[in-house]
């Protein structure tokens, strides 16, 4: 069982990982295309994913 609950809590972790890396990528080139000199996408966009992932874990809980 102790293996078994390592597995699902290291999964999560890198689910986590790459929603925010992945949102936060999305964010920067969005950014570079709209916008010349300001980074409000970049900035916010980590932030989503963020909640998003804890949302994803939150129901994957239940």
């Amino acid at each position: 069982m102790k293996k078994s609950n390592n597995i699902k809590y290291l999964n999560l972790s890198f689910q986590f990982f790459i929603v925010i890396i992945f949102f936060s990528s999305v964010g920067y080139f969005m950014d570079q295309y709209f916008f010349d000199k300001v980074s409000l996408l970049t900035l916010f966009f980590p932030i989503i994913g963020f909640v998003f992932s804890l949302y994803r874990i939150y129901r994957s809980e239940l």
